[in-house]
């Protein structure tokens, strides 16, 4: 297992960019790093979670875990991955038809991972426990960089447990180094990682909460499906739905933001092109 709270220098070398959830998009992705000329050799590529389930390409997207220029932070997808699979990292015990039955997994877009299964030697296929392995290893926040260079990838979002006191929602940078220097997160706080959506849900206005929260360093996220990039109490939500345009014309698609220049990318099913944004992302003065 990894370190659940990851620290990684600023870039001296690139670009860093951000991708919001992937779902299995595997496709998406390569047009969009196509589009702005990722090079492997010099820009990161950092993802919000949730690379697999929904979409058709879930395997092909873990894979990418194993490239030394790609770091994902689990998000909830990943976690209900595990706790199906966990059994069979440790011990090669095959989930058996009760425990897919019952995961949450299943429920969520999972179904593809029994298109894996080798029945003939009861265990899994050799590319599915290689990335099986990886996703063992994703730790649930990456501090990147320092002072006005510094920010934080997540999935969901840093809120604290049976608070709305505007001044006393959110974690800040002091917290998330505590928590890196103990190397521990209370099971709430984990959990909140993985689900909440008290700042992102939309349409509710008693969480119209200021664009940015004193002390917090910029944190992307995603978990919370909208048709626009949205910014709350410091956290930059990057899920636009790229699943979703799967099977619609709306306006959802997946969203690559590049930090250095404070534009995105984003592109869907729906559509062969590419379309860049604009989108500065507000900080403390």
């Amino acid at each position: 297992m990894a370190l659940p709270i990851q620290k990684l220098p600023s870039n001296q070398l690139g670009k860093d960019y951000i991708i919001g959830d992937l779902h299995g998009c595997f496709s998406l992705l390569e047009r969009l790093m196509k589009e702005v000329n990722f090079n492997k050799n010099q820009d990161r590529l950092f993802s919000v979670g949730d690379l697999i389930d929904r979409g058709p390409e879930s395997l092909r997207c873990l894979q990418l875990l194993a490239e030394p220029w790609f770091y994902a932070v689990k998000g909830n997808h990943e976690d209900m991955f595990l706790e199906l699979f966990m059994p069979y990292l440790l011990n090669n015990k095959l989930p058996s038809p009760n425990d897919f039955y019952y995961s949450g997994l299943m429920d969520n877009g999972g179904e593809w991972v029994k298109d894996y299964i080798n029945e003939a030697q009861q265990a899994m296929s050799t590319e599915f426990d290689k990335a099986l392995e990886l996703v063992a290893k994703m730790p649930l926040i990456y501090i990147v960089g320092e002072g006005d260079q510094r920010f934080h990838v997540i999935h969901a979002e840093l809120t604290k447990s049976r608070t709305h006191e505007a001044d006393n929602v959110v974690f800040v940078d002091a917290d998330i180094d505590e928590f890196f220097i103990n190397q521990a997160l209370f099971f709430d706080i984990e959990d909140r990682l993985y689900w909440s959506r008290s700042l992102m849900k939309s349409s509710v206005a008693d969480f119209c909460y200021p664009s940015v929260k004193k002390g917090l360093s910029t944190t992307f996220c995603g978990h919370t499906i909208a048709k626009i990039i949205r910014q709350k109490l410091s956290h930059v939500c990057l899920d636009t739905g790229a699943f979703m345009s799967i099977n619609t014309a709306n306006d959802y698609g997946l969203v690559l933001y590049d930090v250095k220049e404070s534009q995105y990318f984003t592109t869907s099913y729906q559509q062969n092109t590419v379309r860049k944004v604009r989108h500065p992302i507000a900080k403390i003065p």
